[in-house]
């Protein structure tokens, strides 16, 4: 007797018919009648093996929503009415269309307003890029080619003061024409280098140079030795630095001349007795103590409405040696 045919009350039971089955066809167990639990329960019972396995999930499963909604089934975007809609109550009041037209002007105004300004603002930047670019090219680009004209110059009158023949120019060198180099000025106390000076006043001659006032006086000669230079750094924009006491020297081909600066003066365009023998005194004859230098440039800064003028006096002379060294006062502004 099995499992199946056995009772608790001690009685037999018999097993139902089990199905024929059909032939060409898997036939599936019935599923067993339940029983009553037993008092003695077997160990480790047979296991079903009729009894198909699915997830606990399986039986919630449901259809994947409907991802795209329908044409009708979104708000997302507006919907454009067939027809416009009425226009507003008061909409074509005479009033209304006044401030329409007003607050229509009122942008245009202020458009071209901020146009304006905006226009006013890059013209005034380009101006001012253009100032910059003109000073840096006056302070560098100027300089640089007075300098390199300068060392020109000064070649060329070594070669005059080598030739070794006697003439009647300026200590014995040969007679400048206009725009020819003639001497040296040097000024420490303003400029370590020298300039080489030229003569005449010109605009062609004193370009690149100092030049000698034709009327005046030779270095070391008595009356007004008179020298004109460009208002810009690498000429006699720093003689405005000169302070009384200051010593400028004169080299020609056979000696120094030290000059010691006296005073400053700033005078109008067309006062010219500052080139006179004894300087602002046109008709006075020169003494035993007008040997002068007289430097000016225009003033102020940037114009030449006026001149800025330094006077000097002689106080000292040194035989020159070409082979020589420079005089103190030429190169020690403390000497």
């Amino acid at each position: 007797m099995n499992d199946q045919d056995w009772s608790p009350f001690g009685e037999e039971r018999s097993s139902p018919p089990r199905p024929t089955p059909s032939p060409g066809r898997a036939s599936v167990p019935p599923p067993a009648p339940a029983s009553r639990p037993s008092p003695h329960p077997q160990p480790n019972p047979p296991h079903d093996q009729t009894a198909p396995l699915r997830p606990p999930s399986a039986a919630r499963r449901k259809e994947p929503p409907d991802l795209i909604p329908a044409p009708d089934a979104t708000t997302i975007l507006p919907q454009i009415p067939s027809e416009p809609l009425p226009a507003p109550e008061g909409a074509d009041s005479a009033t209304r269309k006044k401030q329409s037209v007003k607050r229509h002007r009122d942008g245009e105004s202020a458009g071209r307003t901020r146009r304006a300004v905006r226009g006013a603002g890059e013209v005034l930047i380009t101006f001012g890029v253009i100032v910059l670019l003109y000073a840096a090219y006056e302070i560098f680009g100027v300089s640089a080619e007075i300098n390199s004209h300068q060392e020109d110059l000064a070649s060329e009158l070594d070669v005059l003061w080598q030739a070794g023949e006697e003439e009647e120019g300026a200590d014995g060198a040969p007679v400048p024409e206009l725009g020819d180099a003639f001497a040296r000025m040097w000024a420490p106390d303003i400029r370590p280098e020298s300039w080489t000076l030229v003569e005449g006043t010109e605009l062609s001659d004193i370009e690149y140079a100092p030049g000698r006032y034709l009327d005046g006086a030779y270095p070391g000669d008595r009356g007004n030795f008179t020298l004109a230079g460009h208002n810009v750094p690498a000429i006699f924009q720093k003689i405005r630095d000169l302070e009384p006491g200051d010593k400028v020297v004169i080299e020609t081909k056979e000696n120094f001349y030290v000059y010691e600066v006296r005073e400053h003066e700033v005078v109008d365009e067309t006062q010219i007795d500052i080139t006179a023998p004894v300087p602002g005194e046109p008709d006075a004859e020169p003494g035993d103590e007008d040997y002068w230098l007289t430097l000016f440039t225009c003033h102020p800064l940037w114009d030449n409405y006026e001149r800025y003028v330094v006077y000097s006096q002689l106080v000292e002379t040194y035989e020159r040696d070409p082979n020589g060294d420079l005089p103190d006062e030429a190169i020690d502004a403390e000497a």
